[in-house]
């Protein structure tokens, strides 16, 4: 059990943040999680889980809600602007390896399943974070409002434009003890315009007839930019558009295009609404079209791993200090991974010292900073081969969409699956997958039992 005095400020009310949220209900650890919204933002596209993360989901007693407001992905169909196919790749292995099928579901169904069994006034909204400070005993959040929240530890779950990353860095930079990379902004070269359609006929479109999800990928030779369709429960479409821009720093003046949100997505939409699309007798504008404004919105896709995750009392979780382009699909994933890791680390914290914080934020940096790294440059590699141009990058999406053998497609996602690790205090469920998990870390506070 934890120690009785350890106590958790979560800054962001995101995937992450919510994710956290419910793993320290159960291990009966006092939180609070700040939110800078007035409200839950029902923005954005879709959002997938897989294998990786759905064993947690299942312990938290959360996986029938998702199973319910989500669909099965099979496979990315590829076409090009005449929508004609040019390849398949097969994702319907990852059910057998893993035991758990990749899903796909919309942000807003995502975010009432991880609101579902938290109380509500253990989140707090309109809280804008101002400053941090903390001494050996303790952490302290100031807030714009004037209120301000003290705890053993403060998680920075605020995104990849962290408040809580900002001020960390801050005091190492007067310390003298900021790295160069740290000091960098995050790097971009793609925008990337987003949206989830009202309901369409599904008497017209025989997708939105499919049990399954299909990723339809429509990828022309001469356009910047290609779009990713894929349809949700309700008769809806998630849809992305991606458009490759010159590589470019996310300044601070920039910054507030990666806010969800419609500003700067009209012009965006003007420029791609001529492309064909999977669905008969739609361009990408009628779909653009059927998907009410306030719905739609433009971010950059950012990506960096940063170096320093933690500093004495403080410490970041997902895009925070990991943020990958969405391509394959593993930020989520990687957020709620990070907090399985942590959340087992503070359960078995003897006491909330200095010495046991950091012995605990060690620890988690070493298991998680690499797995991150790695996903940073995977998500990377699966975007070039969608958004490259020119005759090399079209023979590279040929062999890959049509050549590479089962047995590598299957081994690369037994790989990435073997990574799924369950929370320890919970009742564990069982390992369905053909590639069996990875045994759970050593606890680092309890002496491991040693078989003879």
């Amino acid at each position: 059990m934890p120690s009785s005095t350890l106590t958790v400020t979560i800054v962001g009310g995101g995937i992450g943040g919510l994710a956290l949220a419910n793993m320290l209900e159960q291990a009966n650890i006092d939180y609070l999680v700040l939110e800078k919204a007035s409200s839950v933002k029902p923005l954005g596209s879709s959002l997938g889980l897989d294998a990786s993360t759905l064993p947690c989901m299942a312990q938290l007693g959360l996986l029938d809600d998702f199973n319910k407001t989500s669909k099965p992905v099979r496979q990315f169909n590829f076409y090009n602007e005449a929508i004609e196919s040019t390849g398949v790749v097969d994702f319907s292995c990852m059910t057998e390896i893993g035991g758990y099928p990749a899903m796909i579901l919309d942000r807003p169904a995502f975010y009432d399943v991880l609101l579902k069994k938290l109380p509500k006034h253990k989140i707090l909204y309109g809280k804008r974070v101002q400053s941090i400070e903390q001494d050996t005993n303790s952490a302290r959040v100031k807030c714009a409002d004037g209120s301000a929240y003290t705890s053993s530890i403060v998680v920075g779950a605020d995104g990849a434009h962290s408040i809580v990353r900002e001020s960390m860095y801050k005091e190492l930079e007067a310390k003298g003890k900021l790295s160069a990379s740290d000091a960098e902004p995050l790097s971009f070269d793609q925008h990337c315009l987003v949206g989830v359609t009202k309901p369409l006929d599904s008497s017209v479109h025989e997708i939105l007839k499919r049990e399954l999800c299909d990723f339809e990928i429509v990828i022309p030779k001469t356009d910047p930019f290609y779009s990713i369709y894929m349809d949700l429960p309700g008769d809806r479409v998630s849809w992305a558009v991606i458009h490759n821009v010159p590589r470019s720093t996310a300044k601070t003046s920039e910054a507030r295009l990666t806010q969800w949100g419609p500003d700067a997505s009209m012009e965006m939409a003007d420029f791609v609404r001529h492309q064909p699309s999977p669905f008969k007798g739609l361009l990408l504008g009628d779909i653009i079209d059927q998907t009410p404004k306030e719905l739609i919105s433009k971010v950059m896709l950012e990506e960096k791993c940063f170096d320093t995750w933690y500093n004495g009392r403080v410490v970041l979780l997902g895009d925070a200090c990991h943020k990958v382009v969405p391509s394959a699909g593993l930020g989520a994933n990687l957020a709620i991974l990070d907090g399985v890791h942590l959340c087992n680390l503070l359960i078995d914290a003897p006491q909330d010292s200095q010495e046991i914080i950091e012995q605990i934020f060690a620890n988690y940096y070493e298991k998680r900073y690499k797995i991150a790294q790695a996903a940073l440059v995977n998500a990377r590699q699966f975007g070039k081969v969608m958004s490259d141009r020119g005759f090399i990058a079209e023979m590279v999406r040929k062999v890959f969409l049509n050549y590479i053998p089962d047995w590598l497609t299957r081994w690369s996602n037994a790989q990435r699956l073997q990574f799924r690790p369950q929370l320890h205090f919970l009742p564990l469920v069982p390992d369905h997958g053909s590639f069996k998990a990875r045994p759970q870390e050593p606890r680092l506070f309890v002496k491991q039992a040693v078989s003879t």
